[in-house]
């Protein structure tokens, strides 16, 4: 299975939350090559910040990143070929600009790499799930 990881979920590993422990099974999943995971590095911004916004001190932060670039996770670089898309789709679904990003990555990821599902806990994307194939981490199990 290929995933699509948003920050939403990824965050999961490092703050405990619903789903934190079906994360923690996909991690393992993508870690042993049984599944394959993509992300944008928009994701580690993204992380930092719900961390440093619950009070997590700078050390564990960073830490906590460090980990979360150990994992055998894709992380996909930002680039200019992904603005005109997150544009795009900011004009037809009105998605915040992070969100729209995201997306981006993941329909520019999916013409290589036929994901499967984007993982997602965040009620932005909900509206999507005729066009994306949306699901929540315990919804893989």
């Amino acid at each position: 299975m290929r995933i699509y990881l948003d920050s939403s979920v990824l965050v999961k590993l490092y703050k405990q939350e619903e789903d934190s422990d079906a994360m923690d099974e996909i991690i393992q999943k993508i870690d042993t090559g049984e599944w394959r995971g993509f992300s944008s590095k928009w994701s580690f911004l993204e992380i930092t910040r719900a961390l440093r916004k619950d009070k997590k001190p700078k050390e564990i932060i960073t830490i906590d990143m460090e980990d979360l670039k150990s994992h055998r996770i894709n992380f996909i670089s930002l680039s200019d070929e992904l603005i005109p898309i997150a544009e795009r789709l900011i004009k037809e679904t009105n998605l915040y600009a992070a969100d729209a990003f995201h997306l981006a990555t993941f329909e520019f990821t999916n013409k290589r790499e036929k994901i499967n599902v984007f993982l997602c806990d965040d009620r932005h994307f909900e509206r999507l799930k005729p066009f994306v194939p949306v699901k929540k981490p315990l919804d893989l199990f």
